[in-house]
């Protein structure tokens, strides 16, 4: 009997992952691990770090992202991400998205709360 299969990442998460990946790059250059540590201090859970380094390789090969190796005496090379403009454009586009993402929780969030207070009277 073969193991189950691992569930897979719903793509809204994935969605806002790759966004926030993205924004990190519009701040500054990083290196993947830097990325995957800032998503899990964003998200407050863990990451899996195949998220993190599949989405930098599916952005790069759309150029919305570019890497770059360096080279450092104290340790090995490291590849570095940063955001290109067909990154930039696609974050500014997707801002609508993530506008009415917001809406749509903050309806979610105050329906349950009004359910719940309509059930504790």
């Amino acid at each position: 009997m073969s193991a189950p299969a691992k569930p897979r990442q719903p793509v809204i998460i994935r969605r806002i992952a790759g966004l926030m990946i993205l924004h990190f790059l519009c701040e500054k250059r990083m290196h993947g691990y830097d990325i995957w540590k800032k998503l899990e201090q964003v998200f407050r859970v863990k990451v899996p770090h195949p998220i993190v380094y599949k989405l930098l390789r599916e952005y790069e090969e759309y150029g919305l992202v570019r890497s770059s190796w360096v080279h450092s005496e104290t340790g090995p090379a490291k590849k570095i991400y940063e955001i290109t403009e067909d990154g930039i454009n696609l974050l500014r586009n997707n801002l609508d998205f993530l506008k009415k993402l917001r809406d749509i929780l903050t309806d979610i969030v105050n329906f349950i709360e009004e359910k719940l207070m309509e059930q504790q009277t």
